[in-house]
């Protein structure tokens, strides 16, 4: 039977063995169970930001602290898309765990480029856009129709752009929604303006409904955001989403201690 070139090819659901993540970003380009210990808890592995060029680290990164969370700044360095792929493709065929690897999106015709170059790796799952900050809903569109492949796609965006992206979003029917961490702006200690990612229990409220906002759409949602305990945990999976997406908490001792939660100290807080 011929396929019809006019109806729109459907990929598989998003489906998971276990309700975590990491969010990019949090655990470098591949898993390694000698300094990841966590991950025989995580359902995938989602790899650093990567762009068609490598990136070198930006010059005003910065850590700046804040009550309730933290902002970071780093430029997202990475190899580029074909170093990446030369260092990492045997780690990610080998892995415990299937890949997710995160492109940072710049235009449709590098996107395009990113995501043939992925096609036929071993042990991937997935692509998943980190898309750029002007992005808006028609680019958004050119920017689904490049990625459109043998890999099903994931779109990462954050809490202000799920009312903006909403209506285009249902157009394009990607695999799933990664809500990831809201953008911020905050002064240094010389009083200069840095904007970067939003860390920390403080932007959970925000991240919890904006995921109740995409799961009520229809999509299959993994959301990070200010996740630091078991009742955290529990709120999430209870608005309905595919799995938690961990950052900060994964560089800390105690996390551990969120896949552990027993059932009760899961609704306590």
């Amino acid at each position: 039977m011929w396929l019809d070139e006019n109806a729109p090819i459907r990929k598989q659901d998003l489906v998971l063995d276990k309700p975590f993540v990491n969010a990019a970003g949090a655990l470098g380009f591949a898993p390694d169970l000698h300094t990841m210990p966590f991950l025989e808890h995580l359902g995938v592995f989602i790899t650093h930001p990567i762009s068609r060029l490598p990136r070198t680290p930006a010059r005003s990164r910065a850590y700046l602290p804040f009550p309730g969370g933290f902002l970071m700044h780093t430029g997202l360095p990475n190899p580029g898309i074909c170093r990446a792929i030369s260092r990492f493709k045997k780690h990610w065929a080998g892995a415990s765990l299937t890949v997710i690897v995160h492109l940072l999106v710049e235009t449709p015709e590098t996107l395009a480029e990113m995501v043939r170059k992925l096609e036929g790796l071993e042990n991937i799952l997935a692509v998943e856009l980190g898309l750029p900050p002007t992005c808006d809903a028609e680019s958004l569109i050119s920017f689904m129709e490049a990625a459109e492949g043998e890999l099903p796609v994931l779109v990462s965006i954050n809490p202000e752009q799920v009312s903006l992206f909403l209506t285009q979003l249902k157009l394009c029917n990607p695999v799933a929604m990664h809500l990831t961490a809201p953008r911020g702006t905050l002064p240094d200690a010389d009083g200069n303006l840095v904007t970067g990612r939003l860390y920390g229990p403080a932007v959970f409220p925000i991240m919890l409904q904006a995921a109740q906002t995409l799961v009520e759409a229809g999509f299959s949602v993994i959301a990070d955001g200010g996740i630091h305990a078991g009742w955290q945990v529990a709120a999430m999976q209870a608005a309905g989403i595919t799995a938690v997406g961990l950052g900060a908490a994964l560089w800390g001792v105690q996390s551990e201690d969120i896949f552990n939660s027993p059932p009760e100290d899961m609704n306590t807080h």
